[in-house]
């Protein structure tokens, strides 16, 4: 069918020329969306796109419309633009999520237990809470030392003393901190 016969068939007899149209080009609409789509979408996502493609056809193309072009060309354009859509939108919307029936689920199973890792976060809160209740300058030097694994000689630079005081600081501050611990201890 030339291009000049869909277009009359389009003046006298729209839906025909639809139909004619459809089965004339359908398997070369499905190849190119197929090829595009392939890694990433479902049958019925190319099913969709295929649709697509020939709405916007129909819309388009009509006895009327300026383009005088091939319509196979028409159509592969069209085809393309859908397909690379279609792929851009699938591609986003899998990053996004992750389906549970996967396979892939199953890499993120874990051995621990959420009320282990739960127990594990409240205790670090409260061991948090307990060296903040020492106050300046002891909270800091029991972070710097425990935490960030520093030596007495740069924790003292830190908080302006001599070492020897922060090391006696450290002696002290851990003596009051066992006994706010076992006092939360006590009361759970």
């Amino acid at each position: 069918m030339t291009d000049q016969q869909v277009r009359d068939l389009l003046k006298s007899s729209p839906r025909t020329a639809h139909r004619l149209v459809f089965n004339e080009y359908y398997s070369y609409v499905y190849t190119i969306v197929f090829n595009r789509l392939r890694s990433c979408a479902s049958r019925e996502d190319i099913d969709e796109c295929v649709s697509d493609v020939f709405s916007d056809v129909f819309i388009k193309y009509n006895s009327r419309s300026a383009y005088s072009g091939d319509i196979k060309g028409f159509i592969a354009f069209i085809a393309k633009r859908r397909s690379i859509d279609m792929f851009r939108r699938l591609c986003s919307k899998k990053a996004d999520t992750l389906s549970i029936d996967g396979s892939e689920a199953m890499q993120f199973s874990s051995d621990e237990r959420v009320d282990e890792l739960a127990e594990r976060a409240e205790t670090g809160h409260a061991l948090i809470d307990a060296v903040k209740s020492l106050g300046e300058p002891d909270s800091t030097i029991i972070m710097q030392k425990y935490y960030y694994g520093r030596n007495s000689a740069d924790i003292a630079d830190i908080v302006g003393m001599k070492p020897a005081a922060v090391r006696k600081r450290i002696s002290r501050a851990m003596d009051k901190l066992k006994k706010i611990l076992t006092d939360i201890g006590e009361g759970r």
